[in-house]
């Protein structure tokens, strides 16, 4: 599912091992495992195909552009977004798995220990709880490996609504998580069915660079980069809101 710019809403998911705690920036951790609104397109059962099954989208209710805060938003790790938040990437309530990744490249880091991954989340509905993951996979071929190499299991309390709100990072703490060489794919994974209409705040500027985000959902078991995507919520896309930072940095 997707939201436009601030006149949509967004979705995401996230994991990782062994370290399940998430806060709000510049809030205490919180602990609990992994979980936007409508204004969207159907919530219909979708037939599993190598294209990625209808997402939600949510239009309306979204206001113009604002800035996504800028405390502690792992602001001195890898940064691939402008700060800003025109979307979200989510999916419809009948998906029961779904997850978007980034990509991102070991030498970008400092060193290959992390301390934290922010990922910034926005809602529609009333429910402001999700519980995620943060995942890790390696890279097979030019797209994410089958399974991930580490989880991080987290809840986000307090996510904002709607794109107007600017969307909310909120900080994982994966330490112990080291990054192989070469390329690496980092993002959120969530229960839709679960957490419903929760999205991953997009950056749909024109001044950023593209940066390549698969989407997998259980309805669709297979990696789709969304610019292969026919899907038209994709065509603006540059990045999601999805940072790492070092041990180091």
């Amino acid at each position: 599912m997707y939201i436009s710019s601030f006149r949509s809403v967004v979705t995401t998911c996230l994991v990782v091992s062994s370290a399940w705690l998430v806060a709000a920036c510049g809030h205490s951790p919180v602990t609990k495992p992994p979980s936007a609104e409508q204004a969207v397109a159907s919530e219909s059962e979708a037939p599993p195909s190598a294209e990625v099954p209808p997402l939600a989208e949510a239009e309306e209710a979204l206001a113009d552009e604002s800035s996504a805060v800028e405390s502690s938003n792992c602001a001195g790790g890898v940064i691939k977004d402008d700060g800003t938040v025109e979307s979200g990437y989510g999916y419809v309530p009948s998906a029961k798995m779904g997850q978007y990744v980034q990509k991102f490249s070991s030498d970008e880091f400092a060193s290959p220990q992390l301390s934290k991954v922010c990922v910034c989340l926005l809602r529609t509905r009333d429910d402001d709880t999700i519980d995620f993951e943060v995942v890790f996979f390696g890279d097979a071929g030019g797209r994410p490996a089958a399974q991930p190499y580490a989880t991080v299991p987290a809840t986000a309390n307090g996510v904002p609504k709607g794109v107007d709100a600017a969307g909310r990072f909120f900080e994982v703490d994966v330490s112990g998580v080291t990054l192989p060489t070469g390329t690496s794919y980092i993002g959120a994974r969530w229960d839709p069915s679960a957490s419903t209409f929760f999205f991953v705040c997009t950056d749909r500027s024109e001044e950023t660079t593209w940066v390549d985000v698969f989407s997998m959902e259980d309805r669709a078991p297979v990696w789709i980069n969304v610019k292969d995507s026919r899907d038209p919520i994709f065509k603006p896309h540059r990045s999601i809101l999805v940072r790492a930072a070092a041990k180091s940095n």
